[in-house]
């Protein structure tokens, strides 16, 4: 947004104050001019005549090298006091300038506003509906606890497993016996009636969830899954232990397979041992654990964890939204805020730079009134060399040329209109003005954004719809 009120300063043709006065080199121009070696020259020829009033060749050239230095410095010196009297006549367009670059400022602010108001109003309308939703659920459902989370897939099944793991490790050994492959077989075995006792279960148990719904159709879902639940447990795991039952009676392994339901069926409660009966121990305790892990896993109250984990989804997308347009809008406010200081700074060091030098004691007058200082003594040092030469070597008197002033005419600089500073002071009071009141306007715009925005306790409460209603 500067780049034009930048290039208008820099279209200054102004010169560097250390580079506006050259340098004169008295040494270097007596060398040149061979001063002292003339002046004795000529003094033998008593030249110039003891009539002379005029100065001589010599004396000019003198005059000429370093007037030649003044005058470029001279110049220079109107030069940058022209440069600055025009700045002074700009002062009303850098003003008009940093009004547009105010303007454009608090146009691209709003704009930025706009869009992340727009942006912002799905997050608000689905959290504040998500919120309602929860809100509703709580109460058709008569709950006033927080939602139970699901503590994720990767915790519940390696749970899972370890219980198919113990169940398996514990078993391994029973069903050993009599496998043509021994005990890796036997923890296959193990096994996979482990993974059919914990998977069932486990399935069981999440519907059985339903036992806890105020709807008749589901609490009826859920007191089936429990009576399945506890009707697979008891004939599952007295099946194998019949299996295992068969085995030790040493019956061949595939004719077990085979006799173990009808033997179950036949005396349910019969076994043999009493490691079968231990087995039928291990493989329901098993089963109750995977059961109330597969019931618990998420709220007891199905459907009221998900409606809490949309809730949480709708929070958490609106919190990233929200923290994005603060951060976004933040900087875009403080960048702007930069640039109209920096455009007000330039203006008002520009013009102030501008009366210092026209009206005030500013380096550049500072360096004028010793420039002016320098050339006259240098003139009047080259001469006196000159001179003095010309005078020892003389047989007769001088002339009265040698006494003429050694110095140039004054220089007086241009005066410069007092209305034209008045009018260029009250011009730079005008451009604070107007930063200081584009500012104003910035944050305005970015404390009503951000009020709009609102916090989610606002959403929730529906203090943004109260608002518009």
């Amino acid at each position: 947004m500067l780049e034009r009120l930048k290039s208008m300063f820099r279209s200054d043709d102004l010169i560097n104050s250390l580079s506006v006065f050259p340098e004169i080199d008295e040494a270097k121009i007596s060398r040149e001019l061979k001063l002292e070696a003339e002046g004795k020259d000529r003094g033998k020829r008593n030249q110039p005549p003891a009539s002379a009033t005029n100065p001589d060749h010599i004396e000019e050239a003198i005059r000429d090298r370093i007037g030649n230095s003044r005058r470029q410095g001279l110049e220079n010196f109107e030069r940058n006091q022209k440069t600055y009297n025009e700045r002074l006549s700009r002062a009303n367009e850098f003003r008009k300038e940093v009004d547009i670059v105010a303007g454009t400022a608090q146009g691209d602010f709003a704009t930025a506003v706009h869009g992340w108001k727009a942006a912002m109003t799905r997050s608000i309308e689905r959290l504040n509906e998500t919120y309602a939703h929860r809100k509703s659920f709580r109460a058709k459902h008569k709950l006033d606890r927080p939602a139970k989370q699901f503590e994720g897939w990767t915790r519940f099944i390696a749970l899972i497993i370890i219980f198919v793991v113990i169940e398996g490790g514990m078993n391994a050994v029973m069903f050993s016996r009599g496998n043509e492959q021994g005990l890796l077989g036997g923890l296959l075995t193990a096994v996979i009636f482990s993974v059919l006792n914990v998977g069932f279960s486990t399935l069981l148990g999440t519907f059985a969830c339903n036992i806890h719904h105020t709807h008749p159709v589901r609490k009826m879902l859920g007191t089936a899954s429990i009576l399945a639940w506890i009707a697979f447990a008891a004939a599952f795991n007295f099946m194998i232990a019949h299996f295992r039952d068969l085995i030790d009676q040493g019956i061949a392994w595939m004719d077990a397979v085979k006799g173990a339901v009808p033997a179950f069926l036949a005396s349910p409660l019969g076994l043999s041992s009493m490691d079968s009966w231990i087995l039928v121990g291990i493989g329901l305790l098993i089963s109750i654990l995977a059961f109330m892990k597969g019931m618990h896993a998420r709220d007891p109250f199905p459907g009221y964890a998900h409606v809490e984990m949309e809730l949480d989804q709708a929070r958490a997308e609106h919190e990233r939204d929200l923290s994005r347009a603060i951060g976004e809008l933040t900087e875009k406010r403080d960048l702007a805020i930069d640039e109209l200081r920096d455009a007000d700074r330039q203006v008002r060091e520009g013009i102030s730079e501008a009366i210092d030098a026209l009206f005030g004691q500013t380096a550049l007058n500072s360096h004028l009134q010793a420039f002016l200082d320098q050339c006259d003594s240098k003139l009047a040092h080259l001469l006196a060399i000159y001179r003095d030469a010309n005078r020892s070597s003389r047989s007769e008197a001088e002339p009265p040329s040698f006494a003429l002033p050694n110095t140039f005419t004054p220089f007086v600089p241009t005066k410069v209109e007092d209305g034209r500073k008045r009018t260029a002071e009250a011009e730079a009071d005008r451009v604070s003005e107007t930063v200081d009141a584009a500012i104003k306007g910035i944050f305005e715009t970015y404390n009503a954004a951000i009020r709009e925005f609102r916090l989610p306790e606002d959403i929730q409460r529906g203090d943004h719809l109260r608002q518009v209603a």
